[in-house]
């Protein structure tokens, strides 16, 4: 028969796939809350924040208005 595939090769492929799974849902876990995280900016908050105050930034110390630009 052709495409017959052993059971032990499949539970092989999906225990693979299964370690992978779980291994970065506790990698992205341990990055949200491990003990690097209080290097974690809220971007989000700190975005509306800024919005509310009205205060006027620039990314990466560029203006990226087109308009502006001198070409």
């Amino acid at each position: 028969m052709l495409g017959q595939i052993k059971v032990s090769t499949l539970f092989s492929l999906f225990a693979s796939f299964g370690v992978l799974l779980f291994s970065s849902i506790d990698f992205g876990i341990y990055t949200t809350v491990g003990s690097s995280s209080y290097k974690l900016r809220d971007t989000i908050k700190e975005h509306s924040r800024m919005r509310e105050l009205r205060i006027v930034h620039v990314h990466n110390d560029h203006n990226h208005n087109d308009a502006e630009h001198i070409h």
